[in-house]
C-alpha cells in the first residue's frame, strides 16, 4: 500500500514539473491520483505542508529565475513562458517570492530563492498496521467556540486554543468534548485556512449550536490526547492510508473525539 501511494505521489511531482510551461488542469491530476479534486488538494497538503497552487507557482518561478539568469529570453517571453498573462503579474510574484523585480535580478543573483521539487522517499520506516472503522449514518450534536487560523498554524493555534480555554472555560473539560477541525471551501488557494473549533456536548460560555447529521466516516484511534500526536497521526493517515482506500473526501470537518482524555477517535469524513 505504502509503495503504490508513493508511486502515485511521484507520478503527480513529475507531471507537474514536466507541464510546468502549460496550463495544469487540477482534473488530470486528480486522476493520478485517482481522487477527486478536492481529496487531490487536501491530501498534498498534509503530505507537502503546502497547497497545490502555491507550489506549482514557486517551482515555476524558481525555473524562470534560472531562465533570466541565462539571459537568452525576455522577460514577457519568460512571464508568458510560465503561464503568466501579463508582465506586470509575473513582475508582481517573482518579486514577492525573490525579494526583487525580475529587471533587477540579472545584476543581483544573492535574491534566488530556489524552491526544489518535492521528492518522495522509498524508506517505509513509518510503515505500521492500522486499524479503523467506516461507519455511515454519524451524526454530531455540540456546542462549539471556533478560531480563525491557517493550516501552518492549525496545531499551534489548537494548544494555544485548549489551553485558554483551560484558564477560563474548565467546564469545556467534561466526558465528550471535541476538536473540530473545518477547512477552508477552496483549498486550491495559494494561503490555505481552517478554522478549529473546541466543542462540547454541553453549552459553555460564548459557545453555539453546531450539528453534523448522518455522515460516513472513516473513524481511528490513537491511544493520546496531545496535539503533536494528534497532528502527526492525522498527517499519517492521508499521506499513507487515504489516497489507496478508493474514498474521496467529502466536504465537512474532521472530527477529534477525546474518549476519556486518554485516547483520540479520528474522524475522517468521506462520500
Amino acid at each position: 500500500m505504502y509503495q503504490e501511494n508513493n508511486n502515485r505521489l511521484k507520478d503527480l511531482i513529475n507531471y507537474i514539473e514536466e507541464h510546468l510551461t502549460e496550463k495544469i488542469e487540477y482534473k488530470k491530476l486528480s486522476q493520478i491520483l485517482l481522487v477527486n479534486e478536492y481529496t487531490l488538494h487536501r491530501i498534498f497538503y498534509f503530505v507537502t505542508n503546502i497547497s497545490l497552487a502555491d507550489y506549482i507557482r514557486k517551482r515555476r518561478l524558481s525555473m524562470a529565475a534560472i531562465d533570466i539568469l541565462g539571459g537568452k529570453q525576455k522577460i514577457i517571453d519568460i512571464a508568458i513562458k510560465y503561464q503568466y498573462d501579463s508582465s506586470t503579474a509575473f513582475s508582481r510574484a517573482f518579486k514577492n517570492m525573490m525579494g526583487v523585480p525580475p529587471s533587477q535580478f540579472i545584476g543581483d543573483t544573492k535574491h534566488i530563492n530556489y524552491f526544489p521539487v518535492i521528492k518522495f522517499e522509498d524508506s517505509v520506516e513509518e510503515l505500521r498496521e492500522i486499524k479503523f472503522q467506516i461507519k455511515g449514518n454519524v451524526s454530531f450534536d455540540m456546542y462549539v467556540i471556533g478560531r480563525k487560523t491557517t493550516m501552518n498554524n492549525l496545531s499551534k493555534t489548537a494548544k494555544e486554543f485548549w489551553q485558554e480555554m483551560k484558564d477560563d472555560r474548565p467546564e469545556v473539560f467534561n466526558k465528550a468534548s471535541y476538536g473540530v477541525v473545518e477547512y477552508d471551501k477552496v483549498l486550491c488557494k495559494e494561503m490555505t485556512e481552517a478554522t478549529y473549533y473546541i466543542g462540547n456536548k454541553r453549552r459553555f460560555k460564548g459557545s453555539k449550536k453546531y450539528n453534523i447529521i448522518n455522515k460516513k466516516f472513516l473513524i481511528f484511534t490513537i491511544n493520546s490526547v496531545e496535539g503533536d500526536d494528534i497532528s502527526k497521526f492525522t498527517k499519517y493517515i492521508y499521506s499513507n492510508i487515504l489516497p489507496n482506500l478508493g474514498y474521496n473526501l467529502d466536504n465537512i470537518p474532521d472530527i477529534e473525539e477525546y474518549v476519556d482524555w486518554e485516547r483520540t477517535k479520528i474522524y475522517i469524513p468521506i462520500i
